[in-house]
């Protein structure tokens, strides 16, 4: 007989959770490691006596199998990976398969709460996988599979598919650039699932997997309706589907992250229990502002531009790096009524308002990426953006390439970097308003439809036309608020791209 590969542990182990009349399939996925593969027969030779010498070994007690279930090495993978280990990695993904006595390869376990199969992938029908994204974010995190068939599927002589792999029947995942997966979550869920992608070969077909992390900020909720998803719409994985919560799941949840909203912020309540109300104040991260209930100090915006936030923005040092660190003077002075804002997710919409505001975000490259790799083709400004960062059209153009948009997406915007490439000429209702604008007579902003001729207008403007900058940014400021989401938004945001090359190209 030959080394054995499983241990006495493993074995006692496994008996205790036959003994609780677990089944086999279920068993194998808490004990297959890419290096090692424990199939179904090794199981029930266990069970019998009839593999090895577990017929001397006693079983668990039923304390060590609650323990071993509660933290099992092989969910690691599928889970919070450690970090040398990347659970996209072919090694790890081929691992969790394996070859049953028919010569199908199947996944180890079947689905389970870390993981789920869908046969194939489709961006037509999001919705499918987008619940499966958050479900798997809300719990524990886990592998999402594409080309693999769900449970008790059926092949054309009826043969037994359940969790066999079955290969992608087209490139649309391969071929999908990750900023197309992005959007699509970051557009359906708030906060955002964490998230990779990766291709695989298993039996030489091709799967698609998708790896979700539990998110530090639960629960994760669908914030519009698409296909089956409701806005508003909570879901949770649990063993062998994905479904919308459970009250006494949302509820540990919530319980969770209130105890730890309350772990974080007790060292600072005790900070200022220890300096008292005259040697401390309380700083909000989004505004700029110092407080300490009666005084109001705000921050420059000029010094604004030069403090440094950590990412995570939690009341903690992460990896030793302190959550905020201030670098200049901070002085009260008079605030305007518009402090910079400081935004733990660019959107579109913060695009426009930090140019029509002219506000200096801290790193304004940010603004340009999110046009390239997360965007969805439309005309944003960058020459302001990119002037902020010191880039020249050349500079812009080549970080433009830089970046991991797809190569059509790139031309596009490197051709939107061209003179004059925002003008269209106006006729009808929108050349009128544009002779009115040139001549200082604003129009007032009545309805969508007008908001979308004056963006027509401005669209039109010539090369060589003198406006004042800020009249025309309040202008379009007006029109925003009342065109956004409507038809008119697209002229408006030609007619902002036509002021951006104007005045800072």
């Amino acid at each position: 007989m030959g080394k054995r590969s499983i241990t006495d542990t493993e074995i006692a182990l496994i008996k205790a959770m036959l003994g609780r009349k677990m089944k086999n399939s279920d068993i194998q996925l808490y004990f297959n490691r890419p290096d090692r593969k424990v199939n179904s027969g090794r199981i029930t030779g266990i069970g019998n006596g009839s593999y090895s010498n577990s017929t001397a070994i006693v079983a668990a007690t039923q304390s060590e199998v609650d323990a071993f279930l509660a933290n099992p090495p092989a969910l690691t993978p599928a889970g919070s990976a450690q970090p040398d280990d990347n659970p996209l990695s072919q090694a790890n993904i081929v691992g969790y398969f394996s070859k049953g006595s028919d010569g199908v390869w199947r996944l180890g376990g079947g689905e389970t709460d870390r993981c789920e199969c869908k046969a194939n992938f489709g961006f037509k029908h999001q919705d499918k996988w987008l619940r499966a994204i958050a479900a798997l974010a809300n719990n524990a995190g886990g592998l999402l599979f594409f080309g693999v068939h769900d449970k008790d599927t059926k092949g054309p002589n009826g043969e037994d598919w359940s969790h066999a792999v079955g290969g992608l029947d087209s490139g649309e995942f391969a071929d999908a650039d990750p900023a197309d997966f992005s959007t699509s979550v970051k557009a359906m869920f708030d906060p955002t699932p964490v998230f990779g992608i990766a291709t695989a070969t298993v039996d030489g077909k091709t799967i698609g997997v998708i790896h979700v992390q539990q998110h530090a900020s639960r629960p994760v909720i669908a914030v519009k309706q698409v296909g089956s998803i409701k806005e508003g719409d909570i879901f949770y994985r649990y063993p062998g589907q994905s479904s919308r919560i459970k009250y006494s799941d949302l509820r540990a949840i919530l319980d969770a992250r209130d105890a730890e909203a309350r772990a974080q912020i007790l060292p600072m309540v005790e900070k200022l229990l220890q300096l008292g109300p005259a040697r401390s104040m309380v700083a909000d991260l989004d505004s700029g502002m110092l407080t300490d209930g009666g005084r109001t100090l705000q921050i420059d915006k000029a010094l604004l531009e030069k403090l440094s936030f950590v990412k995570e923005g939690q009341f903690s040092e992460v990896e030793g790096a302190p959550t905020l660190r201030l670098v200049g003077d901070v002085t009260a002075l008079e605030t305007d009524g518009k402090p910079a804002n400081h935004f733990g997710m660019l959107t579109r919409a913060h695009i426009l308002e930090a140019f029509l505001d002219q506000t200096h975000p801290n790193d304004p490259t940010d603004y340009i990426r999110f046009a390239l790799e997360v965007g969805q083709n439309e005309r944003l400004p960058l020459h302001y953006f990119a002037g902020l960062a010191g880039m020249s059209r050349d500079a812009l153009v080549a970080f433009i390439d830089s970046t991991s948009a797809t190569p059509i997406k790139k031309k596009r915007y490197i051709d939107w970097t061209k003179p004059d490439a925002a003008f269209h000429a106006a006729v009808g209702t929108p050349k009128g308003y544009l002779t009115n604008i040139l001549a200082g007579n604003l129009p007032a902003v009545t309805s969508p439809t007008v908001a979308g001729h004056i963006g027509q207008a401005i669209q039109a403007m010539p090369s060589d036309a003198t406006f004042d900058l800020p009249i025309l940014l309040k202008l379009l400021r007006e029109c925003l608020a009342v065109g956004a989401s409507t038809s008119a938004e697209s002229f408006l945001r030609r007619g902002i791209c036509r002021i951006d090359e104007l005045s800072f190209s």
